[in-house]
């Protein structure tokens, strides 16, 4: 049970699940799971603008000499 005996099956095996990867990746019903995931990088901005955006508005002041 050495390298001798496996050694001419692993490229059999690698191709197998090269080929069975790249159809689960192809398969139409995980596109909507993968296009999510593909956003998750840019979701953590949108947040962020969010955030700095309520930091920069003005606030609005009230002061006593305008009730005059």
């Amino acid at each position: 049970m050495s390298y001798e005996v496996y050694g001419p099956y692993i490229p059999v095996i690698m191709l197998i699940t090269f080929i069975g990867l790249f159809i689960w990746v192809l398969l139409p019903g995980n596109k909507k799971r993968f296009d999510e995931a593909s956003q998750l990088p840019f979701a953590d901005e949108e947040q962020h603008k969010k955030s700095e955006e309520e930091q920069n508005r003005p606030e609005e002041t009230h002061n006593r000499r305008d009730d005059k």
